[in-house]
C-alpha cells in the first residue's frame, strides 16, 4: 500500500481509539466521582444504561482503546481484535436497545432519530477502518516475509549473456 494511505487510515485509527479513551474515562470519572454505584437502579431500565455496567464497559473501552493505541503504534494486527470485538458487542446492544424502542415509538420516529444514524453510520466507519487497518498491517507482515526470503536466497555470479537460472 502507499504511504500516503498508511498514514492517512492509521491518522483515521489513530482518532478512533483516542476517542474510545476519552469518552471511556470521561463516563468512568462520571461513574465513579458522582457516586451512582450506590443509588437504586430500575428494574425496567436497560442494563446497558445502569451504573455499574457502564462502568464495567467504560472499563473495557479504555483498555480496548489502550491495546489498539499501542497496536496502531507497534503496526501489530493482532491488537485489532480486542477493540473490534468491544465494538462489535456494543453495537449489538445498541441495535437491542433500537429495536426495543419500536414497541414504544413508532417506526418513523425510531428511523429519523440520531440514534439510528449514529447506528448506521458510525459502524460503517469504525468499522471498515478497523478492516483497512487489517489489511495494512497484514500486507506489512507479507512484505517482511517476502524480504526475509529474498535474503535467504543464494547470491548469483554470472559472466557472460547468458546466465543458467538454477535457484528458481
Amino acid at each position: 500500500m502507499e504511504p500516503v494511505l498508511r498514514r492517512y487510515v492509521k491518522a483515521h485509527g489513530y482518532a478512533i481509539a483516542l476517542s474510545a479513551l476519552f469518552f471511556g474515562c470521561i463516563i468512568v470519572a462520571d461513574v465513579l466521582a458522582q457516586d451512582q454505584l450506590s443509588r437504586t437502579v430500575n428494574e425496567y431500565a436497560f442494563f446497558r444504561t445502569r451504573p455499574l455496567e457502564q462502568l464495567i464497559f467504560s472499563i473495557a473501552w479504555v483498555v480496548a482503546g489502550l491495546i489498539f493505541l499501542l497496536g496502531l503504534m507497534c503496526e501489530r494486527k493482532e491488537a485489532i481484535f480486542p477493540f473490534s470485538t468491544i465494538f462489535l458487542v456494543e453495537w449489538c446492544l445498541m441495535l437491542v436497545q433500537l429495536v426495543h424502542r419500536f414497541e414504544v415509538r413508532s417506526p418513523v420516529e425510531v428511523i429519523l432519530s440520531s440514534e439510528a444514524v449514529f447506528f448506521l453510520i458510525v459502524p460503517l466507519y469504525v468499522g471498515y477502518t478497523l478492516v483497512i487497518l487489517y489489511r495494512v498491517f497484514d500486507s506489512r507482515c507479507k512484505e517482511d516475509e517476502e524480504d526475509v526470503e529474498q535474503a535467504h536466497r543464494p547470491v548469483k555470479f554470472y559472466f557472460g549473456d547468458d546466465p543458467e537460472d538454477t535457484y528458481s
